[in-house]
């Protein structure tokens, strides 16, 4: 092929107010069918967005001007769930390849290729983890905030993070079956200090929990009264650092939130989930997505996964924990963190100068 090439691939921004964790999907799926096609893949025009994410990402102010000019001046080739579904589903990055090859993108020079929506989720962008992670460890504040916060964490400790979201959030109701399927609700405090009690009756003094709310001091005051808490309320345009540190966590403690599900999906660590929002199905398993079409019970895949857990006879779990509102929180699974706490920990790791027993020590 000869001659020059103008292939771009643009996250649209859907809503002006759309919080990170929604930006961050579509993002994460034009980063991606720009490396099938050998694209440029350009961050959302977050000029547009109210937040200003701009300040954070080094984007010029302007840019959804760009954004309107390459779309002015370029075929535009719209890539939206129907087609993602159309041509396979699953990995985005497969399913786009066939999109490409059914519209011969491979041949032509110059277009733009748009996508919108958080449509997909999480599991249809994995390949997408390090560079989302990356991309946050790179804007503008993360780094210094991160450092800073370090200071106040003690890493000997096992860390729970707690995402409480209150601000923007519909008011927290006593009606726990209301949060069935539902999102942008804030969760009663009496169920984090449910659980946060639950946990200290089990590890006592070897836990600190690190506190990101959009909600005031004296809206917190019943949950972190008593409680060994560390807060990031004071670090200024903490956005992108507050999704790194929840990320980053021993447990996270998870609003019904995108910004908490997307630091769910960068962790490796497990976190806890409100039990009354999750779906049901049959009686016999638990999702966040019921609704969606990758996960519909009739789906065959889940049918197999729930089939699979009845036939095994035992609880099965994930990294994702469901809670109730007592907040217990299962004793095995703290337990299972402090070990590897303690494993992660730099007097016992080589590289860090650390020590080992040599074999048969000690007999």
């Amino acid at each position: 092929m000869s001659g020059a090439i103008f292939r771009w691939c643009l996250p649209a921004v859907q809503r002006r107010g759309a919080g990170l964790g929604n930006e961050l999907i579509p993002w994460a799926r034009s980063f991606l069918a720009a490396q099938v096609i050998g694209a440029r893949s350009l961050p959302p025009a977050f000029g547009m967005n109210t937040r200003r994410y701009w300040r954070h990402f080094g984007t010029p102010r302007y840019d959804w001007i760009a954004h309107r000019a390459l779309q002015s001046a370029l075929p535009i080739i719209h890539f939206g769930e129907a087609d993602y579904l159309r041509h396979g589903g699953g990995n985005v990055a497969d399913a786009f390849r066939y999109f490409a090859d059914t519209h011969h993108l491979h041949r032509r020079t110059a277009y733009v290729v748009v996508t919108e929506g958080m449509w997909g989720g999480y599991r249809h962008i994995a390949a997408a983890r390090q560079f989302i992670t990356a991309t946050l460890y790179q804007s503008r504040f993360a780094p210094a905030n991160l450092l800073r916060l370090a200071q106040r964490l003690d890493q000997q400790k096992l860390i729970v993070a707690m995402h409480i979201r209150l601000g923007d959030f519909s008011a927290a109701v006593s009606d726990h079956d209301a949060y069935r399927g539902k999102f942008n609700r804030a969760l009663p405090l009496d169920w984090y200090r449910n659980i946060a009690y639950s946990i200290i009756d089990t590890l006592g003094d070897q836990v600190q929990f690190l506190i990101i709310s959009d909600g005031s001091t004296e809206q917190l005051k019943t949950l972190t009264d008593g409680l060994p808490t560390v807060s990031t309320s004071d670090i200024a345009d903490s956005d992108c650092s507050d999704l790194l540190a929840l990320a980053e966590a021993d447990l996270l403690v998870c609003s019904v939130s995108s910004f908490s599900s997307m630091a769910a999906f960068l962790s490796t660590a497990p976190y806890l989930w409100f039990e009354p929002n999750l779906q049901r199905h049959d009686g016999r398993a638990y999702s966040i997505w019921g609704h969606e079409p990758a996960q519909q019970c009739s789906d065959s895949a889940t049918q197999q996964a729930i089939g699979k857990m009845a036939g095994e006879g035992a609880h099965v779990s994930g990294r994702g924990v469901p809670v109730a509102i007592d907040g217990v929180v299962p004793a095995e699974l703290l337990h299972r963190l402090m070990t590897q706490k303690a494993h992660r920990l730099s007097d016992s790791d080589l590289v860090q100068y650390g020590v080992v027993p040599m074999n048969g020590a000690g007999k």
